[in-house]
């Protein structure tokens, strides 16, 4: 109850049950009650009763009609704002725990920064008020904050977490998160006026920054703010590559780089919001350091910038949803098929689709892999699409989404005979490609112009975490295949070993080693080109000739390995003696012949060991080549 007197209002306490009173009337009847003194109106909006506005007054019978219809008109204006400033603070409400919800998925990706971008936003804002900056500004400094690494969403946790010095390329992919994050950020429009923040809180005043290398006044001042608040948190937090330092010596280094890498204005700011601080016993720096979880409850939410939107809450309200939810369920997912899977599964339950699909690029950028779909196109997961085959290609390849209202009409379409409607949009973060995401209909001309907004608003994030499990999945597969056969490495082959000999149950299993004989001769009179050439055809060979559940691996400069799974020695003896006289016939090259090869087989009894069966294996190896050498004239 809100009460007015005179010109004196205040928030009445009372929580009135309805009964029998004039207001509890209206509210059961929808319509005005009206006594000699009083008059009770029903407050709506769009139709919904919302409130009553009671008036009333010392003398009977002074409200006529038209002072009726007058205070019935500011009855319904209330009630339209009451609706408006409730839909802004859930709004409101979904755009925090969104923007929290996106900086948690970064920060759970490494242990050493998390709650990073929570001391950050809250240094910001410090920041921000000694500078006297607006409220507007100081908003979007401390959201901004909160969000500046959000494109390390695509950057592989083996680059994130690396305890040594980067490498060129690795600081290629390290550098591209601030692209990628404003991407992301962009393809929300409550979020749209953060991207300056997150794309330029790397640049430097001197230009030398990056990813646009601008400076001075080109780089907006809340970038700056969030550029030193970055750097301070940084250096007096422990990270994987280095140990946590003083805050002496993070001062020192605001004001050796500043003018350089820092804004001027923003560094004596900072500096003279730590020394003040410090002078009072450094509290506000004790808090910060302290921070699990940023409290933003008090920062404004998107201001005008959300009212512009009001008119179409719902749709940006399901967009922030969807992120929010994107953001939570992919951080730890990092199997590219899985991950394809739940993303797909988080769209349709949010949006309300029965069927969709989720294509990626194959390395070579000639196939699109079917990695998800729900629906009829669930019989097409692991299909490899050519180029130009399906919609799909003609989207990854132009970049820009098809609505199209019926399959059956589209030469270009591929899919379930009872699907007639396709929504697809591209998954692209920048230039690069990664594949195509889309949902289908087996009605006509199923979607419209907010599909297009939602399908193409969570694209951007849906491809950074695809992006991030291809290149898990690359480093994964570089860690355990041999660069130059393209077969498992020594590292792949002695851990299935090893898990073969603990699952054994007195099975029969056996291990060859392979040594290609006269590599040396081959590198010094052909070149090493030659060589690895031999070495390649030597590897596919025995890969050829192998049967299925078996292992031939590369473990070192000439030798491979065979596990038989399975096999006992005699059935391995004889598969690789057959193996030895196909290269023993084979060329590579104009017309060389391959190196021959010796081999040893051994089996595993008893107790065997992972070193004991090896071992075996290579002795027997070496008895064959003295043999060779011994039959070998001079």
């Amino acid at each position: 109850m809100i009460e007015a007197r005179g010109g004196e209002a205040t928030a009445g306490e009372t929580r009135a049950s309805t009964g029998s009173g004039p207001t509890s009337q209206v509210v059961l009847s929808g319509e005005p009650f009206r006594t000699e003194n009083e008059v009770h109106l029903p407050m709506k909006s769009r139709g919904k009763l919302v409130g009553v506005l009671a008036c009333g007054t010392e003398a009977p019978n002074v409200l006529d009609d038209e002072d009726v219809a007058v205070l019935q008109t500011l009855a319904n204006l209330v009630a339209t704002a009451f609706e408006n400033a409730g839909a802004l603070a859930r709004m409101r409400e979904l755009y925090l725990a969104s923007v929290r919800a996106l900086a948690a998925a970064v920060d759970a990706r490494d242990p050493y920064t998390r709650s990073h971008s929570a001391r950050v936003a809250a240094l910001s804002r410090g920041i921000a008020e000694e500078m006297e900056l607006s409220a507007d500004q100081a908003r979007r400094i401390q959201l901004g904050a909160l969000l500046h690494d959000i494109g390390k969403i695509g950057v592989p946790d083996a680059i994130l977490n690396k305890p040594g010095a980067l490498s060129p390329d690795e600081w290629v992919i390290m550098r591209s998160h601030s692209i990628l994050g404003a991407s992301i950020v962009n393809a929300v429009e409550p979020l749209r006026d953060l991207v300056p923040i997150v794309r330029s809180h790397h640049e430097r005043y001197d230009g030398a920054g990056y990813p646009d290398e601008l400076g001075g006044d080109l780089v907006p001042i809340e970038a700056y703010v969030v550029a030193a608040a970055d750097a301070f948190e940084v250096i007096v937090s422990r990270r994987a590559y280095k140990p946590a330092q003083t805050v002496e010596y993070a001062c020192a280094e605001l004001l050796r780089c500043r003018g350089t890498q820092f804004h001027p204005a923003v560094v004596d700011a900072f500096l003279r919001l730590i020394e003040r601080d410090r002078a009072q016993g450094a509290a506000q720096l004790r808090r910060i350091a302290g921070i699990l979880h940023e409290d933003i409850e008090d920062v404004p939410g998107p201001g005008v910038l959300l009212e512009q939107f009001a008119a179409s809450a719902q749709t940006h309200g399901r967009q922030l949803a969807i992120l929010q939810r994107l953001a939570s369920e992919i951080s730890a997912v990092l199997d590219i098929d899985e991950l394809a899977e739940r993303l797909l599964r988080i769209i349709c339950d949010a949006m309300d689709y029965e069927n969709g699909f989720l294509l990626t690029l194959d390395d070579a950028g000639e196939h699109l892999v079917i990695r998800a779909a729900v629906g009829p196109s669930g019989s097409y997961v692991g299909q490899r699409l050519p180029r130009g085959q399906g919609i799909s290609w003609w989207v990854v390849e132009r970049g820009e989404l098809q609505n199209v209202a019926d399959g059956r009409l589209d030469p270009r379409f591929y899919g379930p005979s009872e699907i007639r409607s396709v929504l697809c949009v591209p998954l692209q973060l920048g230039d690069e490609r990664i594949g195509a995401l889309g949902v289908e209909s087996t009605r006509l001309s199923a979607f419209g112009r907010e599909d297009e907004d939602l399908l193409t608003a969570v694209s951007h994030q849906v491809a950074a975490a695809v992006r991030v499990a291809k290149l898990h999945q690359a480093a994964k597969t570089a860690a355990a295949t041999d660069p130059l056969t393209g077969l498992p490495n020594r590292r792949s082959f002695f851990q299935r070993l090893e898990r073969e000999l603990a699952g054994r149950d007195e099975a029969p299993l056996s291990v060859a080693i392979v040594d290609a004989n006269g590599l040396k001769a081959l590198n010094d009179s052909f070149g090493h080109a030659a060589g690895d050439e031999a070495l390649v055809r030597v590897g596919a060979i025995l890969q050829a000739g192998i049967r299925d559940g078996d292992l031939v691996a590369r473990i070192g400069g000439d030798e491979f390995a065979i596990l038989f799974v399975g096999a006992p020695i005699l059935t391995a003896e004889r598969i690789v003696r057959r193996l030895a006289e196909r290269i023993a016939n084979n060329t590579h090259g104009v017309g060389h012949r391959l190196p021959t090869i010796a081999w040893g087989v051994a089996d595993a009894s008893g107790e065997a060991t992972v070193d004991a069966l090896v071992e075996a294996a290579d002795r027997a190896m070496y008895r064959q080549k003295q043999l060779m050498r011994k039959r070998t004239p001079a």
